[in-house]
C-alpha cells in the first residue's frame, strides 16, 4: 500500500491480533471456499439423481465429487491452520 504503515493495512494482521481473531481476508476466503464447496456438492447431487447415464454426465458427476472433497479438505486445513 502506498505510504501506509503495516499496522494501517486492513489485510495484514497486526501485532495486537490474537490467534483466535479472524481477519476480513480470512473471512472472505473462508466464505468463498464454503460457497464453492456447497455449490459443487449440490451440483453433484443433482447430477446423480436426475442426470441420467451418459458418459458426459458421469464425468461431470465425478468432477463435482472430486471438487467438493477437495473443498472439504481445504476447509479443514484452513480451520486447523487458523487455530494452530
Amino acid at each position: 500500500m502506498d505510504g501506509q504503515k503495516p499496522s494501517q493495512n486492513p489485510w495484514r494482521a497486526s501485532e495486537r491480533d490474537t490467534p483466535g481473531q479472524l481477519t476480513p481476508r480470512f473471512k472472505l476466503v473462508y466464505a468463498t471456499l464454503v460457497a464453492l464447496t456447497l455449490l459443487a456438492l449440490a451440483l453433484n447431487v443433482v447430477l446423480a439423481v436426475w442426470g441420467g447415464d451418459s458418459g458426459q454426465i458421469n464425468t461431470a458427476t465425478e468432477a463435482c465429487s472430486t471438487t467438493y472433497k477437495m473443498g472439504l479438505g481445504a476447509i479443514v486445513a484452513l480451520m486447523s491452520q487458523r487455530h494452530a
